[in-house]
């Protein structure tokens, strides 16, 4: 079945958002592998959803920073992660950007390269995201990762976005307008809308 992993250009992009909207659309289950933090992303998304579906998070971490700091400070340490066999579509959260650390030794695409999944690219407008897109897609590239497409988050310059699409080589699944509040009737609007 269908496996999405959701990454993002920076930290605070919207991966949660468009995971909500991925898992309504396609009826998926929920998994983000690494939370950081006291809030939890997982109660969000399944509040947004007709259905809770999820799985439990590999490393759930108390502090809120990065996840190989977090793991240091409670004694844990992330070499591996194995993503969950299941017959109904997934949808995976990444955390931070790719190459957010979960150890001294690995990264956050590292830990995901070999999963037998689909990646969907959200990208946020804000001033220094132009770069950090095409890092990121650098790195995808270098690491034979192709992606399924992209999410636009917030308002942005329509040619700037075509551009960047040019440059990824992949369509535009969505876009988001920036919103103040994010409720379910948002979500359940947008997973009819999306091309997947």
């Amino acid at each position: 079945m269908r496996k999405l992993i959701v990454v993002g250009v920076n930290t605070d992009v919207g991966k949660t958002v468009v995971s909500a909207i991925l898992c309504e659309a396609l009826n998926a289950t929920y998994w983000k592998p690494v939370q950081c933090g006291h809030s939890r992303d997982t109660d969000w998304v399944n509040q947004m959803r007709t259905h809770s579906k999820f799985i439990p998070e590999a490393y759930r971490l108390q502090f809120p920073g990065s996840a190989h700091l977090a793991a240091r400070m409670e004694g844990i340490s992330i070499n591996e992660i194995a993503c969950p066999h299941i017959s109904d579509p997934l949808v995976i959260e990444g955390m931070g950007g790719i190459l957010s650390p979960l150890s001294d030794e690995k990264n956050w695409i590292d830990m995901a390269i070999n999963w037998p999944a689909e990646w969907v690219l959200v990208h946020r407008h804000y001033l220094g995201s132009l770069n950090h897109f095409q890092l990121t897609v650098e790195a995808l590239k270098a690491r034979s990762i192709s992606l399924k497409g992209i999410v636009f988050n917030g308002e942005g310059d329509f040619q700037t976005e075509e551009m960047l699409l040019k440059k990824a080589n992949v369509p535009c699944i969505g876009r988001l307008p920036w919103k103040k509040v994010i409720d379910r009737a948002f979500i359940h609007e947008k997973a009819k809308e999306w091309l997947l």
